[in-house]
Order: C-alpha cells, then sequence, then structure tokens
C-alpha cells in the first residue's frame, strides 16, 4: 500500500535568470533536467530553494557547479545578469516571481507556495519582496498583468485576497497570506503545507544532496540523517533539576563562607579589643610614671630654690660691709686731694691737664688738614679727571695749598668742585650708555659670527624655537619626520648688486617659516595655536596657496637674481619678487608701481622710503650656504668695537673715582680755617706744656706733696681692691639669682605640667601602687623606656589586627556587597550582628538533610541520565535493522548495503559499558524506543558503576552564571553527553554474496577512497536515498507530506545499471526526485525518469523543452537499428 504523500506539480517563472516566463510540469516520481553546463539547470535548482529555504541569501545558490568566481545572488538572478557582464534586465524597474504547485494525492488539495520581487534599476540590494503561498492552482494568466508585465506586490496581494473565497480554499490552515517575515513563512510551510516536516533537517539534507556532499564520510552522514537526535528537552530538564539542588548546597556553602569569614572578622576585633586595653593600661602606667616623676622633680626643685635663695641673702649681707669700707677710704682720699689742690702744685697740675687736652684737639685737626690738602692734589693729579676741571679751580686748589685760606675762597674751591662733579656725572651717563649699546651689538655681532663659524645662519633663537616646535608637532602628526625650513635658506642671490636690496625688500619675510604645500595646511592649524608672545613677529608661508595660485613674474624684477631648486620655493619668489622692478634713477621708479635702486631705495605703494640698513647689514642671511666674506667683516668690526668698550670701560671707572676725591662738603667754612691754622697754634701750645712741667718740678722738690700724694696712692689701691671683689660679689649674687629665677620658673613649669597630667586623670590605687613599686627598684628612665617599648608593640599590633580586620571585612563586603557595608566601621558590632543570624539560621541538622536530599537527588538523576541514554541505544539498534531491511530489498547485482553500529572509540567509550548493562533492561520502561526511566533507591548497578554514574552526570551539571557565550558552549557540551549517538560509531559496508553463499563486507569508505567511479559513488546515493526515506518516516503520521529530493549533477559516475538501480530504489521509498544530468547521460537514464526536461542557452536566454519520452526512445531505438 503506497504512503500518502504530497507533490510538487508544477512551477512557474517570472523574470529569474535567462528566463522570462516558463511553467513547468513535474511528474509524481523521477523528474530530469538535462542540458550542458551552463545551461540554466542549477538557475531552476537555485529558485527552488529560495522557496523550500525562505531566503534570499546567497550563501546556498549554485552549490553543485562550485565556482567561486561566478557565485551567484538572488538579485543577480533578477537582473538576468551573465557571465560577460551584460544583463537582461539592467537599468529598467521590474517584478518577478517564483511559484511551486503542491497537491496533496490523497485529498487533492493544491496550494502554491512562491516568492514575489519588485526591483528598482538603480537597486543595489533587494529591498521590497515577499514570501507568499495561496490556495488552488498556479493562477492561468501565469501572475501576469494586462499589460504583459508580472504582477506587482499590490497586485498579487489583491489576487491572493480572491484566492480566500474560491472553493480552492478548502485545506488546513490559512495559507492565503503575504507573509510578513521569514519565520511566519517557514512555520506555514512546513507545518501545513507541507505536511509537518523538521525545517532544519530537511534543508541540511538537501544542500547535502545537491552536490552529494558527504565530506566527512557515509558513517558521519547515517549518524546526522537516518538517526534521530535525542530530544534536547532531556538535558534542559536534567539541568535545571541538578542546578536547582546544587543552589541548595551553594546555599549551605555560602552560609558557611559567611560564617567562617565573619568568625575571622570577630577574631580579629576581638585580639583588636585586647590589644587596645592592653595599650589603655600600659598608656595609663606611663601616666603614672609621669605624675609620681613630676612629683619627685617637683620636690627636688624646692629644696634646690630655698638653697639658692639663702646663698643670695649671705651674698648681700657681705656686700653691705664692703660697700661701707668704701664709703670710708673714698672720703679719705676726698680729703686728701682737697689739701693737694689748695696748693701751687694742685693749680699748675690742673693748668698741664688742660694745656695737654688742647694739644690733643689741634694735633688732630692739623693731621685732617694734611690730608684734605692730599685729597684735593688729585684732582690736578689724575690726567683722565684734570681734563674735566677748569684752570680757575686748579688755581684755588694751588692757593689754599699754599694758605692762602679765607670765606671767598673756600666758597669758590666748592663751586668749582660741585660743578666738576656734574660734568663727570654726565660723562659717566653718557659712557654707561656707550658701553651697554657696545655690548648688546658685540654680543649680537659675537652670535652671529659663531653661527657663521658653524655654518649656521645669524637667526634669532626665538625663530630657531620656532621652527623647531612646528617641525616637532608635523612629525609627531605624520609618524615620519618633516622638515620645517626657513624661506631664506632655500634660495641663492645670483647677482651681487642687487644683493642688499633683495635682503632689504623682503624684510621679515625672509625669515618666514615654509613647508612643502602638502603639509601646509596641517602647519597652519598646528602655528595657530603657537600663540606664546615670542613667537609674534614671525610668519608661516602658505606653499598650498602660492602654489594652487602659480604666480607669474614681471620682466626686469628682484625674481632675475635669485635662484631656488625646488618648484614651490621658485613660485614663492615669484611671488614676493616677481613684481619690484629694477631701477637705477628716481625717474625709473616714478614710471613703476613697486621698484628698488641698488642702493636700497624703495618705491612702493605711492610711498619712497629707505630699507632698513639692519635687514641688509648684520642681518643679511639669504643663501644655501653661509657667506665667510661676511663672518671676515664682522670679525673685523668685533675688534675694534672690543677696543672702544674697553677704552670706555677704563674712562668710566676713572671718572667713577672722582666721586671719592674731596669735594669739601663735610665741613663748614669756620672749621676748615680752624684746621688750616691748628698747625700754627699747636706749636704755641707745645711751648706751654714744656713750661707747665718746668714749673711743676720745682715745686715738687720742696714740699709735703710727696707724703699726700702717697697716701692718696694708698687710698685708690685699698678702693680698688675693695671694688674688685664688691663687684666679684655682685657677679655671684647675679648669679645665685638668677638660679633663684631659673628654679622659680622650673618649679612653676613642673606645678603647671603636674596640674595638666593630673586634669581629668582618675586615680587608680591598685595600679598607682604597682608602679610605685616598681620605681623603687627601677630608675624611672628605664622604666619609662621598658613602658614605651611596650607601648610601641601594641600599637603594632593594633595596626597589623586593624589592617587583617579591615582585609577580612572588605573581603566579605566584596563577596557580600548586599549587605552594604563599607569596611571602616568604627565598631564591629553590625558584622557581629550578621553572624549571629548566620548562625541562627544554620544548624548542622540541616546542613545534613540537604547534604542527604541532594545525594538523593544527584543519584536518582543519575539513573535517569543513563536510563534515557540506554533506552535510546537500544532504540538504535532496533532502527538500524529496520534500515537494513528496508536497504535489503535493493540488490545491485550481487551485493546488498547495509549499516552497522558499534561502540564509539572515543572518551565516551569509558561509558558504554554501563550503558548497556543487563541490569538496565528490567528497570527500563520503553516508550515508543527512546525514552526511559529508572526506579529509585540503592541497587547493586548503582554501587558497581557509581565512579561512572557520578562522573557522567557531572557532565550535565548547569554552569553558574556566566556570559551568554559560555553559557552557550556549556549548553552545547551537555547535548553531547546527553545525546546517544555519541556513544556510536555508524558505517555502512557493502555486503557481497558469492556463488558458493560465502558473505563478504566492504566498509562503504574505504571503498570510496579506492572507487573514484561509479562503485564510489554508488553507496553515497543509496545512504542518501534512505536518509531521505527515513527523515520522511520518522516525522508524524497525522498528515501527508512531501517526499522532494534534489539532485545536481546527478550519477556522474555510474553506470547505466546502477543508475537504474538507484531510480528504481527512490520510486520504491515512494520519493519525488528532480534530478539535473549532463546530455550524455539522458540517454542511460531515461527509460527510467518520468519527465525530461532540455535546457538549452541562446544570447544570454535559456529555452526549457519537454521532451515526450515515447518519442525519444523510438528515436534512440531507430538509431541502434540504423547502427545494426
Amino acid at each position: 500500500m503506497k504512503q500518502s504523500k504530497k507533490i510538487f506539480t508544477k512551477m512557474l517563472l517570472n523574470n529569474w535568470g535567462g528566463i522570462s516566463h516558463k511553467e513547468l510540469v513535474f511528474h509524481e516520481y523521477v523528474n530530469l533536467f538535462s542540458g550542458k553546463s551552463g545551461s540554466g539547470k542549477s538557475t531552476v535548482m537555485d529558485a527552488i530553494q529560495v522557496i523550500l529555504y525562505g531566503s534570499v541569501a546567497a550563501t546556498f545558490l549554485n552549490k553543485a557547479a562550485d565556482d567561486a568566481k561566478n557565485r551567484r545572488s538572488v538579485l543577480s538572478y533578477l537582473r538576468g545578469e551573465q557571465k560577460d557582464g551584460t544583463a537582461n534586465r539592467e537599468g529598467m524597474d521590474f517584478c518577478s516571481q517564483i511559484v511551486l504547485e503542491v497537491e496533496d494525492k490523497t485529498t487533492h488539495i493544491v496550494n502554491c507556495i512562491g516568492v514575489a520581487f519588485e526591483v528598482g534599476k538603480r537597486d543595489l540590494e533587494l529591498k521590497r519582496y515577499s514570501f507568499f503561498s495561496h490556495s488552488g492552482r498556479i493562477a492561468e494568466d501565469g501572475y501576469i498583468a494586462e499589460d504583459g508585465s508580472p504582477y506587482t506586490l499590490t497586485q498579487l496581494k489583491n489576487f491572493i485576497e480572491s484566492r480566500k473565497e474560491s472553493e480552492d480554499n478548502r485545506g488546513r490552515g490559512e495559507v492565503n497570506r503575504l507573509y510578513p517575515s521569514k519565520e511566519s513563512y517557514l512555520n506555514t510551510l512546513y507545518d501545513v503545507i507541507l505536511g509537518y516536516i523538521e525545517p532544519g533537517r530537511f534543508m541540511t539534507m538537501e544542500k547535502s544532496a545537491i552536490a552529494l556532499r558527504m565530506t566527512n564520510g557515509t558513517g558521519q552522514f547515517i549518524r546526522d540523517y537516518m538517526f534521530p537526535k535525542s530530544k534536547e528537552g532531556t538535558v534542559s530538564v536534567i539541568s535545571e533539576q541538578l542546578g536547582a539542588y546544587r543552589e541548595i548546597k551553594e546555599r549551605v556553602e555560602d552560609l558557611e563562607n559567611r560564617i567562617q569569614m565573619l568568625e575571622t572578622i570577630r577574631e580579629h576585633n576581638l585580639k583588636l579589643i585586647q590589644f587596645k586595653s592592653d595599650a589603655v593600661r600600659t598608656q595609663a602606667v606611663l601616666k603614672i610614671i609621669t605624675i609620681e616623676g613630676l612629683k619627685i622633680q617637683l620636690q627636688s626643685k624646692k629644696e634646690t630654690l630655698e638653697a639658692v635663695i639663702k646663698a643670695v641673702k649671705k651674698i648681700e649681707e657681705r656686700c653691705l660691709v664692703l660697700e661701707e669700707q668704701e664709703k670710708q677710704y673714698i672720703d679719705e682720699k676726698v680729703e686728701v686731694e682737697t689739701q693737694i689742690r689748695a696748693s701751687d702744685y694742685g693749680q699748675k697740675e690742673k693748668e698741664l691737664e688742660e694745656v695737654r687736652h688742647t694739644i690733643e684737639i689741634l694735633a688732630g685737626n692739623s693731621a685732617q688738614w694734611r690730608k684734605l690738602l692730599q685729597e684735593l692734589k688729585k684732582w690736578e693729579e689724575n690726567d683722565d679727571i684734570s681734563a674735566y676741571i677748569s684752570n680757575p679751580a686748579l688755581h684755588t686748589i694751588e692757593e689754599v695749598a699754599d694758605g692762602n685760606i679765607n670765606e671767598e675762597v673756600l666758597a669758590k674751591l666748592k663751586k668749582y668742585l660741585k660743578d666738576t662733579l656734574e660734568n663727570i656725572e654726565e660723562e659717566l651717563q653718557e659712557l654707561q650708555d656707550n658701553i651697554r649699546r657696545t655690548g648688546k651689538i658685540l654680543t649680537e655681532k659675537k652670535e652671529i659670527i659663531e653661527d657663521l663659524k658653524n655654518d649656521r645662519k645669524p637667526y634669532k633663537k626665538e625663530l630657531k624655537k620656532a621652527r623647531a616646535r612646528l617641525q616637532s608637532a608635523l612629525s609627531d602628526r605624520y609618524g615620519r619626520t618633516i622638515h620645517v625650513e626657513i624661506f631664506a635658506d632655500l634660495f641663492d642671490i645670483t647677482d651681487e648688486k642687487w644683493k642688499n636690496a633683495i635682503e632689504g625688500r623682503l624684510g621679515r619675510i625672509k625669515y618666514s617659516l615654509v613647508t612643502a604645500p602638502e603639509y601646509a595646511l596641517d602647519a597652519a592649524k598646528i602655528f595657530r595655536k603657537m600663540r606664546e608672545k615670542e613667537f609674534e613677529e614671525f610668519n608661516l608661508i602658505n606653499t598650498a596657496a602660492i602654489k594652487r595660485d602659480e604666480p607669474k613674474a614681471r620682466e626686469n624684477t628682484l625674481y632675475e637674481a635669485v635662484k631656488a631648486s625646488e618648484p614651490y620655493v621658485d613660485l614663492c619668489l615669484k611671488q614676493y619678487l616677481g613684481r619690484i622692478v629694477k631701477c637705477e634713477t628716481i625717474e625709473e621708479l616714478h614710471e613703476v608701481r613697486e621698484g628698488v635702486t641698488p642702493d636700497c631705495y624703495s618705491y612702493s605703494n605711492y610711498i619712497f622710503r629707505h630699507l632698513k640698513e639692519k635687514d641688509y647689514g648684520d642681518y643679511a642671511c639669504i643663501g644655501t650656504k653661509v657667506s665667510k666674506a661676511k663672518m671676515i667683516e664682522l670679525e673685523d668690526e668685533v675688534y675694534h668695537l672690543e677696543k672702544q668698550l674697553m677704552s670706555d670701560m677704563q674712562m668710566q671707572s676713572s671718572l667713577k673715582d672722582a666721586r671719592t676725591f674731596e669735594q669739601l662738603n663735610n665741613y663748614s667754612t669756620e672749621q676748615l680755617i680752624q684746621m688750616s691754622n691748628a698747625s700754627e697754634d699747636l706749636a704755641n701750645y707745645y711751648k706751654k706744656e714744656e713750661k707747665l712741667l718746668k714749673e711743676l718740678q720745682e715745686l715738687n722738690e720742696g714740699t709735703l706733696l710727696p707724703q699726700l700724694k702717697e697716701k692718696r696712692k694708698q687710698l685708690e689701691e685699698r678702693i680698688r681692691v675693695l671694688r674688685e671683689e664688691l663687684q666679684e660679689r655682685n657677679r655671684e649674687r647675679l648669679e645665685r639669682i638668677k638660679t633663684q629665677v631659673n628654679a622659680e620658673t622650673e618649679l612653676k613649669n613642673l606645678q603647671e605640667r603636674l596640674e595638666q597630667e593630673l586634669q581629668g586623670y582618675i586615680a587608680n590605687e591598685i595600679l598607682e601602687q604597682e608602679v610605685l613599686r616598681e620605681m623603687e627598684t627601677k630608675n624611672e628612665y628605664v622604666y619609662r623606656k621598658e613602658k614605651v617599648r611596650e607601648l610601641e608593640k601594641l600599637e603594632q599590633f593594633i595596626e597589623i589586627e586593624m589592617e587583617e580586620r579591615l582585609t577580612a571585612r572588605n573581603k566579605f563586603n566584596h563577596t557580600y556587597s548586599a549587605y552594604g557595608f563599607t569596611g571602616i566601621e568604627h565598631e564591629n558590632d553590625v558584622y557581629d550582628k550578621v553572624l549571629e543570624q548566620c548562625k541562627k539560621d544554620f544548624e548542622p541538622k540541616y546542613k545534613a538533610e540537604f547534604e542527604q536530599q541532594y545525594q538523593l537527588v544527584y543519584h536518582t538523576l543519575g539513573e535517569n541520565v543513563i536510563a534515557t541514554i540506554h533506552g535510546e541505544i537500544k532504540a538504535a539498534f532496533r532502527h538500524k535493522r529496520e534500515i537494513n531491511r528496508m536497504l535489503g530489498k535493493i540488490r545491485f547485482s550481487d551485493s546488498i548495503y547495509q549499516i552497522d553500529i558499534l561502540p564509539a572509540e572515543n572518551e565516551n567509550r569509558q561509558f558504554y559499558e554501563m550503558l548497556m548493562a543487563p541490569e538496565l533492561d528490567s528497570k527500563v520502561l520503553d516508550n515508543g524506543g527512546y525514552e526511559g526511566q529508572l526506579s529509585l533507591g540503592e541497587d547493586e548497578f548503582y554501587q558497581k558503576y557509581e565512579t561512572q554514574i557520578l562522573k557522567l552526570t557531572e557532565k550535565f551539571m548547569p554552569p553558574r552564571d556566566e556570559d551568554n557565550g559560555k553559557r552557550a558552549v556549556y549548553k552545547e557540551e551537555m547535548e553531547r553527553y546527553a545525546d546517544y549517538r555519541n556513544y556510536l560509531t555508524f558505517s555502512m559496508y557493502e555486503q557481497v554474496e558469492d556463488e558458493e553463499g560465502n558473505i563478504r563486507k566492504n566498509a562503504v569508505d574505504d571503498m570510496a577512497g579506492r572507487d573514484s567511479g561509479g562503485e564510489g559513488q554508488n553507496p553515497k546515493y543509496v545512504a542518501l536515498l534512505a536518509g531521505f526515506a527515513m527523515l520522511y518516516m520518522n516525522q508524524s503520521n497525522r498528515d501527508s507530506k512531501i517526499r522532494l529530493v534534489l539532485l545536481d549533477e546527478a550519477f556522474s559516475k555510474m553506470d547505466k545499471e546502477r543508475s537504474e538501480v538507484c531510480l528504481h530504489y527512490a520510486r520504491e521509498l515512494e520519493l519525488q526526485l528532480i534530478v539535473c544530468v549532463p546530455d550524455e547521460r539522458l540517454q542511460s537514464l531515461i527509460r527510467n525518469v518520468d519527465s525530461v526536461y532540455g535546457f538549452r542557452r541562446h544570447q544570454n536566454q535559456i529555452s526549457m523543452m519537454h521532451i515526450d519520452k515515447g518519442d525519444y526512445l523510438k528515436m534512440i531505438e531507430g538509431e541502434e537499428s540504423a547502427d545494426a
């Protein structure tokens, strides 16, 4: 009994490739497309795939041709593009349709599926298209409108709407639609129209069949297309259940982890508290040591102060005694001196003292006058200065030196000296200006000479800096060195006559920065940002704009006197010198718009002017090389300037000395006159002194005066001794008072320190007694140092524990950020509270229950995984027998093809024995051969294979939170272990039976490697057709379904007999074939096909002619009879 099925009955093409309009009729079984390579067979096959796959992508087109250079796209098919670059529908707007007609052979319900396009002449991609389906057969007008062009999308929509009311609309589900998406189209196509076929598997097999691609061997093909994949839901359910129970265990582990981390925090906190407590106690001990130490110092200082006060009192009493004795001696001395003065001797002695005092004054004035005269002599002795002093002034100085001194002479001399000094100050100012100016010129000229010696131009450092800055920035932008030049360095002056004129006219322009034109714009952008004041006087030439404008030079201009090697520099010279005419006379200047004479007289903008000498003098710099002649000239100038500078500096030094010469400004006229007369008066007073000494000697020889003088001497000695002792005693008293003051200050400070230490201090009698006992046996310093070291260690421990606690807190907070703790909380109570709550939530018995439940589920789910795979493997072997039974009906001469299943030789091999254990058979509840369930509980099987069970079950454990990419990888891995096919190896072999009944098996993949002809191709087609048969058999039986197979370039290496068997085999399997073959294969195949179309291509047009099988066979038979 034949199976119910659906077949393609017709196909219509409007504007597709080289086809303008064509309708093809298909037979229920074998349909053959015959034609040469490139005749258009693949064009039709690609059109069928577009509809079946619901795709306009180019990935599947023209696969059989395998010609990457000529790979097509849907848009190129629509335009009818050819290999020679022409197109049938180039430069025009048009519409297109591809339609397939599908009929249910049982119900005779007919539906059409297709795709419609609207293509614009300027479209570079597909913009307007839609997949569609409708009830009934292909439109009678072939979807051609009255104007002779294919339907637009709007016209097609109206046509489909009309089919909704047609009698043909009697199938299940609504098929009269233009689909808004690929997904909606494919859902209707495979669930309703084609008959509940798994689309992914169908598309993959059809794509493989098109070019008969079995690159991984027939075994892989059999595995993928003849044995159904495990249900993915099994993995999802198992994974979800295992994940749920793992979450239970992880919650327990998480709670344990929280408690452990919080216990660590608490441990560090308790240590921190203990160390802080110890530190507080040690600080208290140090406090007591300080207080007790201060008390001891205070008592000691009081005793010291009392002793100092007693000593001061004793010294003061002694000083009173000494002062009384001194007074007594002084009184006696006064009486003796009174007696001496009452005598003539005393009067004479007093007079002598007065004379000697006057001599001392006069001697000073006389010496000062001599020095003053020497200073005045300097005005006439210094040749440099004497040139500035007048003759009357010099005469007056001589007059004063000769002793002719009065008020009038002195007044004149003072005025002369003042006028002279004013003249000198004016000269000094002028010399200072000259020295500064000459020094600056010398520096500049030396710098220029230094540059010239080193083959450098005498450019300002600011210009060099600007050039370097711009070059560096440009080079950074381009990633290589970009040169920035100074305009003057890029050309030479060829006519020395006009050298100065060119230097002068270019002025600042010659110092401009220059780049090659291609960098000018970027250079301008960078130069704009160089806003420093030091760069304000420099320019940047826009060489790109000058190159663009291409300036021209007039005849007889300064341009004729220069030469440049770079074309863009030459254009710049034309721009700046090409309009300045060379003139010899004023009359010639008067006749031109711009001009200049050799002596640098310039005319422009209706203005005559002299060019700046510095531009063509010291700062002449034009030329690609340094001027040696200029260097020699400058060296000579420097020599003369240095001589001039030295002379000016010597004169300056001499004139500055004049400021120190005597000017009589520090003395009045009366003082000067007295000083000049002092020498004469001094001689008179020396005579008086001599006379008085002689008289005193005479009086001393005959009176009581010697006794009085001796007594006075004795009294003076006693007074001296008393005063020395009194002075020593006073010094000692002051020292003692100073010590007393210091002691009082220290005592006060100690009292204040003690009060500060006691402020806020709370006495601890027990601790105080302990400290006092220690201080009785230990030095205070040693005891304090010991406690300070102890405190330092405690502070280190506190710091370490605080750091450890902070680290532990941060670790906890990083792991459990939801609590919102910062880690720097002052107290630990928030962490302790969470710890207590966690301990309250966590009980060992709960953990045990979680573990027990987890292990139970782990065990049970492990059995389910194994049971599922076990059942599927058993079903696969039954499925193999069914396939082999079907393949056994097809005999090729003395052989048939069979498939085989063996345990996989991969890492899954370790599980195969367990999965196929006979103990499982009694526990499998078979449900259609693909699902199974193991009973719960411990048994011998679990004990025997516990290691393998746990290892395999672990493969299904879902990943924790990962990104989408990793989750997909994990899911793929789980699916691989859940798929029973990965525990098996699939293969096909040829079973050959000889005349004696002996059977030999040949592996197909080995044969394919040896046989490049039909024998190698034959099993592939057998496997392929069997695969399609199984595809359609394994689908739901609730409705008839399509049974299509597409083959391009089919049976190319198979002989007639094998081809006939394959076609007969397909017919037996109720498959509908659309097969493409070259013309030379038609004759060997036509007896076993039902419909034939011959393809031809002429002038970019594809023609398809239906070939009558009977007529063709008669023609062949006639040819064979004639040959006979």
